[in-house]
């Protein structure tokens, strides 16, 4: 009896082990299906149109760049890529559009660094680093430093020397407060040790008008906003990027000057919601980079004193930290907020 017992006890766990094994096994057949769906859909992308959305009206540097990269994208996706501007609160209405959008490959965002300085001196309604996947930077340009053209000083260092002797004389203009060029020149005052006194303006054209008639003393802006305009005969004292503009050889870098870690550079980038497929962003991300490396498409940038910097996706996402992290310290210290509109 005792033996048939234990035949018993081993057959029924033999029994249970068949069992769990036929459980396991339907169990991965019956998710297989939906894995190969998945990459089916991805390999797919895209079977609609896709948007790209610009949180900034019609007519700006985002606008027109954007635009020339979606009719490249169109015909080398083989879909409809359109443009759909959304502005307001200095681009914060549409990147929560964006942020808010169903993570499916079909809405992407076309930023630059503005989202950054929105990060620092607003209360977005979204966390800038974990509501959007980077998908690839597309091109950059250095910002300048102008002077009004009768101002005592017209090099860096004498410009510097200057603002230390007369503390608090100095106005400088900006598109508004918490703008990028309030950031940086705060940031720039505090490297070197300078108080100016920021006046905040509706837009870059008042701005440079109040430089050009003498009302203004400095101002940091891109060259994308003085070319074609009287503001670009104004005298330079230098760029911020890493290395002299070629157009303007004897204008200095503001390193080469003052040997400070002071190289902020406007950017124009592809996000996308957090969340979107990853095949999705990795071929975005590759058709971006082709489309950026194309001589016409750089030309196209060259005319609007930026040029092309495709990134992979991991560095436009470092990028990204990076400027979020240094601008918010330069708000905090110089006391920078501004109220959404």
């Amino acid at each position: 009896m005792r033996q048939q017992g234990k035949e018993q006890n081993r057959g029924r766990r033999t029994w249970i082990k068949h069992m769990l094994a036929a459980t396991m096994a339907c169990s991965l057949m019956a998710g297989l299906p939906l894995s190969v769906s998945a990459a089916g859909k991805a390999a797919a992308w895209p079977t609609k149109p896709i948007r790209i959305v610009v949180p900034f009206t019609p007519g700006g540097s985002n606008d027109h760049i954007a635009r020339r990269l979606a009719q490249s994208l169109s015909q080398s996706l083989g879909t409809t890529v359109v443009v759909e501007n959304r502005g307001g609160a200095a681009g914060v209405v549409g990147s929560a559009m964006v942020a808010n959008s169903p993570p499916d490959g079909y809405t992407f965002l076309f930023v630059s660094a503005s989202l950054a300085t929105s990060a620092a001196t607003q209360n977005p309604p979204y966390d800038t680093l974990k509501a959007f996947d980077a998908v690839a930077r597309v091109a950059q340009a250095p910002f300048v430093m102008l002077v009004r053209k009768d101002f005592p000083a017209q090099t860096l260092g004498e410009f510097i020397e200057y603002a230390k002797a007369h503390p608090g004389q100095i106005n400088y203009g900006t598109t508004g407060s918490g703008d990028s060029g309030h950031l940086l020149t705060e940031l720039f005052s505090s490297l070197v040790g300078l108080k100016m006194q920021q006046v905040g303006y509706k837009g870059v054209n008042p701005a440079q008008m109040d430089l050009l008639a003498g009302r203004l003393d400095f101002m940091i802006t891109t060259l994308a906003s003085i070319n074609g305009t009287q503001a670009a005969e104004l005298p330079k004292l230098a760029f911020t990027g890493t290395a002299r503009e070629p157009g303007f050889p004897s204008v200095p870098t503001v390193r080469e000057v003052t040997q400070l870690d002071y190289e902020p550079q406007v950017w124009w980038a592809v996000l996308a919601p957090s969340g979107t497929p990853e095949p999705v962003l990795d071929k975005m991300n590759a058709e971006v980079t082709r489309i950026v490396a194309m001589s016409d498409f750089q030309t196209f940038l060259a005319g609007l004193g930026a040029t092309a910097a495709p990134s992979d996706r991991a560095a436009m996402n470092a990028q990204l930290k990076h400027d979020v992290e240094v601008f918010t310290q330069t708000a905090k210290r110089s006391g920078i907020s501004v109220a959404q509109k």
